[in-house]
């Protein structure tokens, strides 16, 4: 009796096991989403990054002439300085659009980001500035530096990011010459192709391809920038907004080895010229553009610490 117990004991707990492990298990916590939306570390890097541009900019001020125009030169320049920033998590703060889509489940859709946009011009509370960018902002243009947008928001939506930038105390005269967001199609190569132009950059050339496709495609209105102003420094969130990276194709480095290599031979200029923001969220480092689907566990290297932890017969798994 006591064995026919015990089985049965057995049996039960086996099924149990079983129902168990047919449970739906709660999605992993976002803890990208949860470090830039609840945490003091996200808000000490932010204000890291424009303290240390400010810093910087207390560096150059001696140098720097403010005309009669109101606008900071270059000794011996007719081009106004200027700083470029991306906007979407270097000055405008979306982690509110990243809790939306863990709460509800939903994916990414042009149609869901646009009705966002929409979203944070009449809901100041959806469109918090990045910590810092605020008075970084403020101080820039006290000293005649010109601020410039280029962001990967779809054209037609200035007129929402103004409002946006405006509810947060940002200074927008004269801004529709100074946001340029992302065209598409003819109006996209006309760019392109003005800046290749402006640049002396031969069409077909390999710095073309650079110009037209490099990470972000934003080197087009670079270098439209360039043409106008001075640039003393830039901000962004994400590699592409510094640098046109390309894979390069035959390389024996896979692409996040390769992008890797080209932030340490640009690292001179981190901190000095380029000011990084923080965002473990998305971004062209992320699964699905740098690394494959199926790539993840390949690209997480424990440096032999498996091998290492069950030789010793910890893992039991």
């Amino acid at each position: 009796m006591k064995n026919v117990l015990m089985t049965l004991a057995f049996v039960v707990a086996s099924c149990l096991t079983g129902l168990a492990d047919t449970t739906p298990q709660a999605p992993p916590a976002p803890l990208a989403e949860l470090w830039v939306h609840t945490s003091a570390e996200y808000r000490g890097l932010a204000y890291q990054a424009y303290n240390t541009a400010s810093m910087q900019f207390d560096r150059w001020a001696p140098l720097l002439q403010k005309r009669a125009d109101g606008k900071a030169y270059l000794p011996g320049s007719q081009k106004p300085l200027a700083i470029v920033l991306d906007l979407d998590e270097t000055v405008i703060d979306n982690s509110g659009f990243q809790a939306f889509m863990y709460r509800t489940g939903a994916t990414y859709h042009p149609q869901i980001w646009a009705a966002w946009m929409e979203f944070q011009a009449i809901n100041k509370n959806a469109a918090p500035a990045v910590p810092g960018s605020v008075e970084f902002l403020a101080k820039a243009e006290a000293m005649g530096v010109t601020p410039i947008y280029i962001s990967n928001r779809e054209a037609g939506n200035e007129a929402n990011t103004i409002k946006v930038l405006a509810n947060n105390g940002i200074n927008t005269e004269g801004i529709e010459k100074r946001i340029l967001l992302r065209q598409s199609g003819e109006a996209a190569d006309e760019q392109v192709a003005r800046a290749l132009t402006g640049a002396n950059i031969s069409a077909g050339s390999a710095e073309a391809r650079r110009v037209a496709e490099g990470e972000g495609e934003k080197e087009s209105r670079r270098l439209l920038v360039l043409q106008d102003y001075d640039v003393l420094a830039y901000f962004g969130d994400v590699y592409g907004d510094f640098e046109p990276f390309l894979e390069m194709a035959g390389s024996t480095q896979r692409k996040f080895e390769q992008r890797r290599a080209s932030a340490d031979a640009h690292r001179q200029n981190f901190g000095r010229t380029w000011f990084i923001l923080p965002n473990p969220m998305y971004g062209y480092w992320s699964v699905g553009s740098t690394i494959p689907k199926d790539g993840i566990k390949d690209a997480l290297n424990d440096y032999g610490f498996e091998v290492f932890v069950r030789g010793r017969r910890v893992l039991n798994r």
